[in-house]
């Protein structure tokens, strides 16, 4: 007996499950998924074509080691990547098929030297304006995981006290993560513009977030080949520059006359056109096979 996927997962990662389900679900291809949860105990009792490699704790490679080596050597072999590192990782001892990379930018290395394509989640939409008006002129929820952000958020707190106080603003910023997803939600619901800059990586999930629920989106020019023309483009945002020197004008600009509005409608078109997780799945699903053995 063969089988179409072996997937190696996190049990704990929604984005991915939905993902790696649709193979089955949509495409009817036959598949196991197995996770930190199951590993241990995994002895594969078939073959398979294509083995994808997301699970890359320290204790599981040596453990996913010994299943491709001994049981999949012939499989093609997918690293599948949403870490925040930029160049390619090294989670098996056998030399990948393909590596889809979130992070993928034109600086990457790459030490397998093999083909790697860029991706992104399909982030599933929180639209809900039906629920709430959009009162907030500009919002940020920062984490401040990174250092690279902490500039960034001082100007923006800077601002809101000063020439941009007359402003409707939601500002949180916390060194851990704090907000609960039910007020997350309501902000950017609530919100005209959303503020973004990068930290941990340059994708973010707050970015296709606030795109699904009309927001204007302001932030530095995304580095991610995954939303280039030639791929599955997400134009329609503001772009600042990197030191945010031009960020009051650009908050002033789009609040002239609402001009947010118009960008936000555009922004939903994008992320609806290309980013939702139906819509993303499909260009996933196409950059797979262009390599997968059916």
């Amino acid at each position: 007996m063969m089988k179409d996927f072996l997937f190696f997962n996190y049990s704990w990662v929604r984005n991915s499950t939905i993902l790696f389900d649709k193979f089955k679900s949509i495409k009817g291809h036959t598949i196991d998924i197995v996770d930190e949860t199951s590993i241990r105990s995994f002895v594969p009792s078939c073959k398979y074509k294509n083995v994808v490699l997301y699970l890359h704790e320290g204790w599981t490679i040596p453990l996913t080691n010994n299943i491709i080596n001994n049981y999949c050597k012939e499989s093609v072999l997918i690293q599948h990547d949403t870490t925040d590192f930029e160049n390619v990782q090294a989670w098996s001892s056998k030399k990948p098929d393909l590596v889809m990379q979130r992070e993928l930018t034109n600086q990457t290395k790459n030490p397998w030297d093999c083909p790697v394509e860029p991706f992104h989640f399909g982030i599933e939409s929180i639209y809900d304006n039906e629920k709430y008006k959009r009162d907030i002129d500009v919002s940020l929820m920062a984490t401040m995981t990174n250092p690279r952000r902490a500039p960034f958020v001082r100007h923006v707190v800077e601002l809101a006290k000063g020439p941009l106080s007359h402003l409707k603003w939601h500002l949180e910023v916390s060194p851990i993560n704090t907000r609960t997803p039910e007020k997350y939600r309501e902000v950017c619901n609530r919100s005209k513009i959303g503020l973004h800059y990068f930290g941990n990586s340059y994708d973010s999930i707050r970015i296709w977030e606030l795109a699904s629920c009309k927001a204007a989106i302001v932030m530095p020019k995304m580095r991610n080949l995954s939303v280039s023309k030639s791929e599955t483009p997400f134009e329609h945002y503001t772009i600042i520059n990197d030191d945010f020197s031009d960020l009051e004008d650009k908050i002033r600009f789009l609040l002239e006359e609402d001009r947010y509005k118009k960008q936000a409608e555009k922004c939903f078109l994008d992320y609806e056109e290309n980013h939702s997780p139906e819509k993303y799945f499909e260009s996933y699903y196409k950059k797979i096979m262009k390599y997968a053995r059916i």
